[in-house]
């Protein structure tokens, strides 16, 4: 499994503004930055895009992507997010006004999008990938996702604080090889990463137990006002199996 953090920053940089995940080239976890990805032909080679929720660094560039992907015909991108998130996309983005409908103008013979919903703890299959949601705890209903090829699995919270349920189902997951999980805050704002559903540097520690497998803990997220704080904390914790997310890089389990 190949997975890459698509930089959101001119020049590349670890700064990370906007959130999307490339997986094997066909999949992508949230849009945030996959309609900037330069190469056009590598967007067109993504099929199947899964939202975690509707946050804005998740889905900024999705109707940008669409329409850069979009060729005349019955093939198309396929949307998957949980049913509140596909209404919040067609009623508040896909709407006529901030961008065209791509909802209702697809046909089956012409179609810019088809949409499928994602249910807690259903797994679906997409391009040899079985990808299971789990719901987590952020300020909007989110959904954290399971990614396993058969050989590897790798879960990707998205954005949440501190939470139960994902890890009780990773618990259960033996290829288990890592782990996406956001610090957006540094310490000293700890009380606002609890009201608005993020990690500091403090909670993140108190989640690494709740797993107690031996995994790579690869740090998403990081505000870019406060990355080099966030960074900071995070070394003076000394865990083990702790790096930073590299955007651009291709991380292969």
């Amino acid at each position: 499994m190949r997975i890459e953090l698509l930089p959101s920053s001119v020049p590349a940089s670890d700064a990370q503004f906007l959130t999307s995940f490339l997986v094997d080239e066909a999949v992508a976890i949230d849009a945030g930055s996959l309609g900037l990805l330069a190469d056009l032909e590598r967007q067109r080679r993504v099929r199947h895009v899964f939202v975690t929720h509707e946050h804005l660094d998740h889905v900024a560039t999705l109707p940008i992507f669409l329409e850069n992907v979009y060729d005349p015909g019955p093939q198309s991108v396929e949307l998957l997010a949980s049913a509140s998130v596909l209404e919040f996309l067609h009623d508040d983005i896909f709407n006529g006004r901030i961008w065209p409908d791509f909802f209702e103008l697809s046909r089956p013979d012409d179609a810019f999008v088809k949409t499928s919903v994602i249910e807690p703890l259903r797994p679906v299959t997409r391009a040899g990938l079985t990808v299971t949601p789990v719901p987590v705890s952020h300020g909007v209903q989110t959904l954290g996702l399971i990614v396993d090829d058969g050989r590897s699995a790798v879960a990707f919270p998205s954005d949440t604080g501190p939470t139960e349920a994902l890890w009780r189902q990773l618990a259960a997951v033996p290829n288990l090889q890592a782990v996406f999980l956001e610090t957006s805050f540094p310490d000293s704002l700890g009380r606002l990463a609890a009201e608005v559903g993020h990690h500091c540097p403090a909670t993140f520690a108190a989640e690494v137990p709740k797993l107690a497998r031996d995994v790579r803990w690869i740090v998403v997220h990081r505000k870019p006002r406060y990355a080099a704080e966030v960074a900071r904390e995070l070394a003076a914790l000394g865990l083990e199996n702790v790096e930073l997310v590299i955007p651009g890089h291709g991380y292969e389990f």
